[in-house]
C-alpha cells in the first residue's frame, strides 16, 4: 500500500530558507553539497519528512519533451513544480519497494491513468548516489508516487529545538471530479485528510510537538497540531 512519503514546498532560495528553518527551531538537512543544493529537508523521527525546493520557472518548456517521453502525467508535473509562486507544492505517496513496476501495474489496473516510471538519482553531501524512482498519475494536482530510496535516507537520531516531532496531518482538498481518481491512488492514509475544495492540493500542515504556529517570510504556515477531523 501507499502511505504519504513527503510534503513540498517550493521556495525560491534554498540556502535563506535553511536558515530561516534553522531559526525557527528545525533541525534541517541539506539535499545535497551546500552551495550546489537545489532542496533541503527537514525530517521526523517516522512519517513524512518536509521538502523544500526549487525549480527553475524556465524548466516549464521541459513539459512537453517530458511528456513525449514518459507520458503526459509527468509533463504536467515538471510544468506544476515550475510555477513560478511558492509554498505547498505536492504531496508524495511510497512504497515499501525499491521498484515501481508492480505498483504501476496495480494503479492502471484499477483504471488510474499513470505515467511511464522515471529513474533518477542525487548525490547527498557527504557524496552518497541515492537512488530513487518516481511517476505520476493524471490529472498532475493529485499526489505523485515515488519508490523506496536506496539506500534508505531517514537519519538517526532527529530531535527538533522547537519541538516539534512529526507530521500530525496533511490537509488536502480535492474539485468533486477528482475524489474518484484520489480514492484509487490513496486510498485511507494516517497522514492525509482530503476534503472539499475548490482547488486539488495542500491546504495546511499539522505538526506535532509545536506549541505554536510559526511563519515564514514568505507566508507559509505551520501550526501545531489541532484535534482530528474525521475522514470523508
Amino acid at each position: 500500500m501507499l502511505r504519504c512519503s513527503h510534503v513540498l514546498c517550493r521556495i525560491k532560495n534554498v540556502r535563506e530558507t535553511v536558515e530561516e528553518l534553522t531559526g525557527l527551531g528545525f533541525s534541517v538537512a541539506w539535499g545535497s553539497v551546500p552551495g550546489k543544493a537545489h532542496n533541503a529537508l527537514v525530517w521526523f523521527p517516522e512519517g513524512p519528512f518536509l521538502e523544500f525546493f526549487t525549480f527553475p520557472s524556465a524548466l516549464r518548456v521541459l513539459r512537453w519533451p517530458v511528456a513525449a517521453r514518459f507520458g503526459r502525467g509527468m509533463g504536467d508535473r515538471f510544468a506544476r513544480w515550475a510555477r513560478a509562486d511558492g509554498g505547498w507544492r505536492d504531496v508524495a505517496l511510497e512504497t515499501d519497494d525499491l521498484d515501481l513496476t508492480a505498483t504501476r501495474e496495480r494503479l492502471t489496473a484499477s483504471g488510474l491513468a499513470i505515467s511511464r516510471i522515471f529513474r533518477n538519482g542525487r548525490s547527498r553531501p557527504d557524496g552518497e548516489r541515492v537512488r530513487y524512482q518516481f511517476m505520476s498519475p493524471r490529472p498532475a494536482v493529485l499526489p505523485f508516487v515515488v519508490s523506496s530510496y536506496d539506500p534508505p535516507q531517514r537519519p538517526d537520531g532527529i530531535a527538533h529545538p522547537n519541538g516539534a516531532t512529526g507530521v500530525e496531518a496533511v490537509h488536502y482538498g480535492l474539485r468533486p471530479e477528482h475524489r474518484a481518481d484520489y480514492d484509487r491512488l490513496v486510498g485511507q492514509d494516517r497522514w492525509l485528510r482530503p476534503r472539499p475544495a475548490t482547488t486539488t492540493g495542500v491546504l495546511d500542515v499539522e505538526l506535532a510537538g509545536l506549541t505554536t504556529p510559526l511563519t515564514l517570510t514568505s507566508g507559509l504556515r505551520l501550526v501545531p497540531a489541532r484535534p482530528k477531523e474525521p475522514q470523508l
